[in-house]
């Protein structure tokens, strides 16, 4: 048989300090390098969330029909789709330079015995597998390779 738990079982033996003033945003915090930068980045998951949407229309239209799909097909066509697909060729883009840039900072400084390569080396054998995933992607797609 358990019994109740005590509510304050978790709590800090004394208080801790209050804040002397409300919470506020900094000044040029909008402004700032740094979270402009941020914000950019966060911005690219919209574009995921609708490239997602335009997937299930996609799907949608292949299960209406033959005349769904050439509607559909027909609409991408269209200058509006074109940019948008654009913009997300560099939204991809910009995560995956972001990526791999922030990689290299993060592997631990020794893999068992081995160490790992230097920074400069390890970008570049990522943007190396990026390309050849992007030319293998290309190429089936294309209809050369099965």
């Amino acid at each position: 048989m358990s019994r109740p738990v005590n509510p304050r079982a978790m709590a800090p033996a004394r208080a801790g300090r209050t804040r002397t003033a409300a919470p506020s945003v900094p000044d040029r915090f909008w402004s700032a390098p740094r979270m402009r930068r941020y914000l950019l980045f966060d911005a690219t998951g919209i574009t995921y969330l609708l490239v997602g949407l335009s997937i299930l229309r996609v799907v949608w239209a292949l299960g209406s029909g033959p005349e769904a799909w050439q509607t559909v097909l027909r609409q991408f066509r269209s200058p509006a789709y074109l940019a948008f697909h654009a913009l997300v060729l560099l939204s991809v883009v910009y995560v995956g330079v972001r990526f791999f840039g922030l990689f290299p900072k993060a592997q631990p400084p020794k893999i068992g015995p081995a160490s790992p390569p230097p920074g400069p080396v390890l970008t570049a054998m990522l943007y190396a597998a990026w390309a050849g995933a992007t030319l293998v992607l290309v190429l089936v797609l294309g209809g050369v390779l099965p």
